[in-house]
């Protein structure tokens, strides 16, 4: 079995390098379990790393009929029959097969629960009106519907941006004027820096964090677990010594004749033991 999911993985690769198409891409889901049975069943790295999402911007068109060909980079998180969608925006969304079926459920979701809510209800008239479920032609080439294409208006240049879960594809125009007025948005750009650095600092800070708690939450009870000895029914410390388990302040230190803790006198700072401890601690004897 691992065998056969090596040997289909380099025949991806290759396909993908040479430019040809591959046989059966996988969805989101399938890419991240490819990417964990290729880490633990081979010993050497990859030299051509796995994309399970849809990442870059890719630059392409429209042929006369309307089609266009997926670029190579986003085959990998795509599916031989895929979602096309109209985004808010109006450009056009590229989901997985189950990715939009994920998204065509939580517009039935939102129906029911608001069914007097008209907002909504256009919402999912746009989405559903316009939502083409598309299958592959040759060298990955798919047929963008009229009414796609009119609302995201694209004629000719096409530009295909990956964000994660999906692609966006927008016309070539309305995609340098966005980047335009996003490069004027300081709004936009405090964003992206605090994204940048939560996942370079925060997220590593969080893990070291996290296992500083659970070092100190189990610790205490590695240093306390008392070990009787043999033979003479005393608890033995740390380091195997008897009697002084806990330093000069009320822990277990020992145990009487009938084995029952005796607690350790704490000190009065001149190296006796307070008279009211020990006059406490003799009543029961």
């Amino acid at each position: 079995m691992a065998r056969a999911l090596r040997v289909r993985l380099e025949e991806e690769d290759v396909a993908l390098e040479s430019g040809f198409e591959t046989s059966a891409p996988l969805n989101l889901a399938a890419s991240r379990s490819r990417v964990a049975d290729v880490i633990e069943s081979q010993s050497t790295p990859r030299t051509t790393p796995v994309v399970p999402v849809m990442t870059g911007t890719h630059f392409h068109a429209l042929d006369e009929k309307g089609r266009v060909i997926i670029p190579a980079k986003l085959r990998p998180a795509l599916t031989e029959q895929f979602w096309l969608m109209l985004d808010e925006s109006d450009n056009v969304a590229v989901y997985n097969y189950q990715t939009g079926l994920d998204v065509l459920a939580h517009c039935e979701n939102m129906m029911a629960d608001h069914p007097d809510n008209e907002d909504i209800a256009a919402a999912v008239e746009r989405i559903t009106g316009a939502a083409e479920l598309v299958s592959v032609e040759g060298n990955w080439r798919v047929q963008l519907s009229e009414l796609l294409r009119f609302h995201a208006q694209l004629d000719k240049e096409i530009v295909t941006v990956g964000v994660l879960n999906h692609a966006v594809m927008w016309s070539r125009g309305k995609w340098e004027a966005a980047q335009v007025k996003r490069l004027q948005s300081t709004d936009v750009r405090r964003a992206q820096a605090g994204m940048l650095r939560a996942a370079a600092s925060g997220i590593r800070k969080k893990a070291n964090e996290q296992a500083a708690q659970i070092e100190a939450e189990f610790a205490p009870e590695e240093a306390f677990v008392p070990a009787t000895r043999a033979g003479d029914g005393r608890t033995a410390g740390r380091n195997g010594g008897s009697g002084n388990a806990a330093s000069g302040s009320g822990r277990i230190a020992d145990v009487d004749a009938d084995g029952r803790p005796v607690q350790t006198a704490p000190s009065t700072g001149d190296g006796k033991r307070s008279p009211r401890v020990l006059t406490l601690s003799q009543l029961g004897r």
